[in-house]
Parts: structure tokens; sequence; C-alpha cells
């Protein structure tokens, strides 16, 4: 079994894709609604028992039981249920929430700090398998390599279409609305870029996720309402071709950090499915994908003036630019669609359980 949502943005994609095409080679039934502790009873008990499909083999004592597939970590009351009522097989871990919110400035209350601690721990023991973004970030997050999966990240290229290149240079940027995601770097970089481009635009796709989140984006509304060359907007995931097709270049500027280098943000593969080419900060593992594919340019440091001269070389050489966005799609279609990422996943996920 897997979580099926309706995704919206963000990690709500890659949670409803993560597991699908193991639900899809394997005939497992897929948990709709979230996963809560009602809902996998209802799954695992009564009548529906019977049409739970035995989709991985193995010899434990537990082989009578449904395997489960978890697209993120279970909380404490779903998990005593899961270990109860199915054998845990496989759990998605993408986020390290204690470091992501040291990296992005945000203080957690202790208690709930401690809880989320808990929960990592858990989650951790009582599946055999986790599949997580990158082995730098499994590293980071103390996870066993024996039991680890590198699954990388994706994106929708059947959702998320090429659209038709702006008439100005434009400069985009799509992320949750934090500190420590570099909004301020860009926005000072692009200040700095008109000194050359004078016609420069800058479109800023921003989601807050919360009180604290809103206030904060508040203020960067604020912060540039005077200044009719930038407009910030949503980006919802039904229009995000569309949306992303405004701009020349996709910039993503998250600042120094080692979360930030472990991570494989959503967002860069969207850019890429979107045809266009990216600047990024030199983080690391975002970078190596960059360099490896040619679809972009990797800052040569960490300062807005680094930043503006990366984005000024791409915008000033416009061929360089849309050849890099038409790898950026291949790319997209050929390495990261999430079927060929899923199924990647299938294959590591099947050959160690010996289906």
């Amino acid at each position: 079994m897997r979580e099926d949502r309706t995704p919206r943005w963000g990690g709500e994609i890659r949670r409803h894709h993560i597991f699908s095409r193991l639900a899809e080679r394997t005939g497992a039934q897929i948990l709709e609604g979230g996963w809560s502790d009602a809902g996998l009873r209802r799954a695992t008990l009564g009548p529906l028992r019977a049409r739970l499909p035995m989709w991985l083999s193995t010899r434990s004592a537990r082989s009578r039981l449904p395997r489960l597939a978890a697209s993120e970590k279970l909380r404490e009351k779903t998990l005593a249920s899961a270990i109860l009522l199915a054998d845990p097989a496989v759990v998605a871990i993408y986020d390290d929430p204690i470091a992501q919110a040291a990296t992005l400035g945000v203080t957690l209350d202790p208690a709930w700090a401690a809880t989320l601690r808990r929960r990592q721990r858990a989650n951790r023991e009582a599946f055999r398998w986790q599949v997580v973004p990158t082995a730098s970030f499994a590293d980071l997050a103390g996870l066993d390599p024996d039991r680890v999966i590198v699954g990388g990240n994706g994106a929708d290229t059947a959702r998320v279409h090429v659209g038709p290149w702006p008439e100005r240079a434009t400069i985009g940027m799509v992320s949750g609305a934090a500190p420590g995601r570099g909004i301020e770097l860009l926005v000072n970089a692009a200040e700095i870029a008109r000194q050359t481009i004078s016609e420069l635009e800058l479109r800023l796709w921003l989601v807050a996720t919360n009180e604290e989140t809103a206030a904060y984006l508040e203020g960067i509304r604020k912060s540039v309402a005077r200044e009719p060359w930038i407009k910030i907007g949503g980006a919802p995931y039904g229009q995000l071709g569309e949306t992303l097709a405004e701009a020349t270049i996709l910039v993503i500027p998250h600042p120094p950090g080692a979360y930030m280098d472990v991570a494989l943000p959503v967002k860069l593969f969207d850019s890429l499915a979107a045809g266009r080419p990216l600047v990024i900060t030199p983080r690391r593992e975002s970078a190596a994908i960059v360099r490896e594919f040619g679809v972009g340019i990797v800052a040569g440091g960490d300062t807005a003036e680094d930043l503006a001269r990366a984005m000024v070389a791409l915008l000033s050489d416009p061929v360089r630019a849309r050849s890099m966005g038409v790898v950026a799609r291949a790319v997209a279609e050929r390495e990261f669609d999430w079927r060929v990422v899923g199924d990647r996943i299938a294959d590591e996920v099947l050959r160690r359980e010996g289906a």
C-alpha cells in the first residue's frame, strides 16, 4: 500500500508520485485520503483484507501480512498500527525538519522538536528500507547506508509543459516563503543585474505555509512595493508550466549550509520540465546535476555579485539560454520524469525484497 493524495505543490507532488510505479507494478492497494490510524485499520481489516495483494514476496514469518510502502514518515499512533497490521517495508524520508528549520531560521517549539526526533527515529527503526533524495542527505540524517535507497527527485512532465519565451529578459524564482531560501539575495542580485540589463524583470512565485511564513511574505511584498519591475504571485501546480514560462531563466539562490548542500529541491526538476535554464548558487547536489547535464550556470560564489554575474552571462546570450532550455526539457523527460524515477525506485525495492 502507499498513500495517495491530490498533488498541489512541492513535497505533496513527490509524496503523490514516489511509489506510484511500485503500486502499479505490484497491483498494490492505494490508501486514499491521507495517512491515519483509522484509514490504515480500514484498509487492513475486514472484507478488504482478502483483496490486499501480497506484492512483495518474503520468507519471513510476517509473509501473510500486506507489505507497506509509506510516502512519508508516519505519526506515532499510525506507525504502531502499521507495525501490528502490516509489514513495514519502505518509507520515503525526504526531510530532516530539525536541520531544515535551523537552515531556514525557523524556531521550533522544543516539545515539537522532540516529537519530530522521535518520529524520525521510530520510522527509521520500523521500516526495512528508507528512500532518500541523496546519499549525502542520508549521511546528514544519520541513516544506516545499508538500508538506504537513493531515489532522487523528479517532475511530472505530463503536467508541467514548456511555454513560449517572454519578450523581455525575466528572472523567475518559485519557492516557499521563508527566510533562509535566498529570496532577499536574489532581489539584491537582480538589482545589480539591472545595471547591465536595464529592462530586466523579476518574478517571485512564493507560497506561505503558516502564519509565520505568511507574515514573512507580507514583509517581502512591502519591501518591493515601489519596484514595478518586481512582481510577486503564486504558482498553482496545474498552471506551473505556463507560470514558469514567464521567465527567461529560473534561479535557485539557496544560501550555504549543510542542509541545503544535500537537498534536491522539487523546483529544480520542475524548472527542467518547464524548459528553462537554471542559475543556482553552488549547493553541492543541485550543482552536480546542473553541471552534469549542462542545463544552466552555477554561480562562482554566494554573494549577490556572484549571482548577478551568472544571471547576466546567461541573459546576455539568448541563443545559449534557449539551447540550455531545450536540453533541460529533454533531460527532464529522459532522466527525471516521475515515471522514470519511480521505476528506478521500484526496481531497487523489489530487488531488495527478492520479489
